[in-house]
């Protein structure tokens, strides 16, 4: 922890809790605080920044619903593992977005299967045509990141016996088919039973869930994919402007 500590504004109009969380917050956006170091104890903190107790816990407990901290009882608070941040809006695989870090998939299952309802006509797919099933678990640092579900037409006769835990838009280049762009939503939602279980949740937690519809420089429907991420773990940026 370093020596040099930010004064609060006592006559800000934002509440003292509230900037002592923000200097937090930023000592660790910044890696000035890193994964595992250990901050201050609520009596250090008030010592240093001349708050009270109360103050100090609303402070923690901000950073701690941020996924920021851990408090571990009978040893202290330490910061947890950054969130793997996805820029938007490129379009990328799993595999490029996670170039120089430990990480690798899982696949669950695979199957060509009748499409099944709505996909069928997001895919441009008449009612009987079947898909190509591929759902895998992402792993990173050990540590169960996110579900992907894809559906691919069966038209794009992808194999049975290829390696998918292999870059999947890779893959799909290999056979001719290069994707140009996506429409993409997110939202949260709660981790269903089956996503705690393969995500290594202790409870049901809120996820990030992404659906894309990939489209190839043809502009053919080439992948409708459902991403389920921990929240905890997990972040989407995009640079805005505003004209």
């Amino acid at each position: 922890m370093s020596g040099r500590y930010e004064s609060l504004d006592h006559d800000s109009f934002k509440p003292l809790y509230f900037q002592l969380k923000e200097i937090f917050h930023n000592k660790i956006e910044s890696e000035e605080l890193k994964e595992g170091d250990m901050i201050p104890s609520e009596n250090e903190l008030q010592q240093i920044y001349g708050v009270s107790r109360a103050t100090v816990r609303k402070a923690v407990e901000l950073l701690v619903y941020d996924g920021l901290i851990d408090k571990k009882k009978g040893k202290g608070t330490f910061v947890k593992r950054r969130k793997i941040e996805e820029q938007l809006p490129v379009l990328k695989s799993f595999t490029e977005e996670m170039v120089g870090r430990d990480a690798y998939k899982k696949v669950i299952a695979m199957a060509y299967i009748k499409a099944p309802s709505g996909i069928d006509t997001l895919l441009k797919l008449a009612p009987d045509e079947s898909v190509f099933s591929l759902k895998r678990l992402m792993v990173v640092d050990g540590i169960p990141l996110g579900i992907l579900h894809s559906y691919i037409p069966a038209k794009f006769g992808l194999s049975l016996d290829e390696d998918y835990t292999q870059s999947l838009y890779r893959i799909l280049e290999k056979k001719g088919i290069r994707l140009k762009e996506a429409e993409q939503t997110i939202e949260v939602t709660m981790a269903t039973r089956e996503e705690t279980r393969l995500l290594e949740l202790k409870v049901p937690c809120p996820t990030l869930v992404i659906r894309r519809l990939a489209f190839s420089i043809n502009h053919e429907a080439v992948e409708y994919v459902r991403g389920v991420y921990r929240g905890d773990r997990y972040r989407y940026s995009c640079k805005l402007t505003r004209y």
